[in-house]
């Protein structure tokens, strides 16, 4: 990327983040940058303003970053326009999840922020919306799915007001739970086994999964999906994007709905690249 631009780095599977990301950058006037998509691309190289803000939103999964997200934040190469070392001069996180609580989840990923880019992290936030874990629970649906999807909206909103005025707290939910969960997560190898998935008959060989997989787990083989047993980051939105519900993960998800965030199915110019 030629021009330089006031960055925030999203992740998401099933929309929960995107949604939060607009909505955090029409407050603060920023350039959202897919995490999928980059990945997926392997473009790494990032141009910034030096000193400007440097924003993440991404879920939470199993109390912990995803895997995506951790490998990104490896390779991310962030300089300025001079080739300069990038050093933001107020940083924020905002985790999504579907079970209120994010545990740990912004202290690891600071964690591995300061240790892999040398960057403070200044502020986190999280924001609770419907959840996407079908081969556990089946996702809220009629009014209970709206009203959590209205309380989102309204906590981005409250976020992103907070966020521009750049204030520094560690405001995100947490119990005991989520923080004895993520001890136990973050050092996992957080490989996802991908052996449950598979198609029933209804697929239509669209290859819309493949296309959509951030990491390229997924490619079609006699025009059917299969998955390679490594890179899985357990997004689901294979699962859930799949335009005839044909792809399972155990045999527990075809009986359950399918959830997406709406503005996935909004028509908006969103993505860096």
């Amino acid at each position: 990327m030629g021009k330089t631009a006031v960055m925030i780095f999203y992740f998401t599977g099933t929309g929960n983040s995107l949604a939060a990301a607009q909505t955090i950058a029409k407050a603060t006037d920023d350039l959202l940058v897919d995490i999928g998509a980059s990945f997926k691309h392997a473009d790494f190289d990032f141009t910034l303003e030096q000193g400007e803000q440097l924003g993440f939103v991404f879920p939470t999964y199993y109390w912990t970053t995803p895997p995506i997200v951790d490998i990104f934040i490896k390779r991310a190469n962030f300089r300025t326009g001079n080739k300069e070392t990038f050093a933001p001069e107020y940083c924020f996180v905002v985790v999504t999840c579907g079970g209120g609580f994010v545990g740990n989840t912004a202290r690891i990923f600071g964690e591995r922020l300061l240790e892999t880019q040398g960057i403070n992290l200044d502020a986190s936030f999280s924001i609770r919306s419907v959840g996407n874990c079908t081969f556990l629970y089946a996702p809220a649906q009629g009014k209970k799915r709206e009203q959590l999807l209205a309380n989102a909206e309204l906590e981005a909103r409250k976020v992103a007001g907070r966020i521009a005025a750049r204030e520094h707290a560690h405001a995100e939910h947490r119990n005991l739970f989520g923080i004895l969960m993520s001890t136990i997560y973050e050092k996992d190898d957080k490989s996802h086994s991908t052996a449950e998935f598979y198609t029933l008959p209804t697929c239509i060989h669209c290859g819309k999964c493949a296309n959509l997989c951030p990491t390229n787990t997924i490619t079609m083989i006699e025009r059917t999906p299969r998955w390679s047993e490594l890179g899985c980051t357990q997004c689901l939105g294979c699962l859930h994007r799949c335009p005839t519900n044909s792809i399972q993960y155990g045999k527990s998800t075809e009986t359950r709905g399918r959830y997406t965030n709406p503005v996935l199915n909004e028509k908006k110019g969103t993505a860096a690249r």
